[in-house]
């Protein structure tokens, strides 16, 4: 009795996974165009986000390096 119910549940358990495979398959498909729309608009979205990132690192950077070489030579222009 025992391993007719295991397999009963292994059966019923795979066929909620073959459901679930289906379903999700048939959403992506008929919403192909939005997902395609949507990770492209992402895409630009996080290239966009990246280059705000660096340009502003980048011009902390160049701030940092002005205000060493201003404090570097400033004893120098004083005399």
């Amino acid at each position: 009795m025992e391993a007719f119910e295991l397999k009963r549940k292994s059966l019923y358990s795979w066929a909620a996974v073959q459901d679930t495979y289906y379903s999700t398959k048939d959403t992506f498909e008929r919403h192909k165009v939005v997902f395609t729309i949507g990770t492209s608009i992402s895409s630009v979205a996080t290239a966009w986000l990246g280059y705000s990132i660096r340009h502003y690192h980048e011009s902390k950077v160049d701030r940092r390096l002005e205000s060493i070489e201003k404090a570097y030579y400033s004893p120098y222009l004083k005399t």
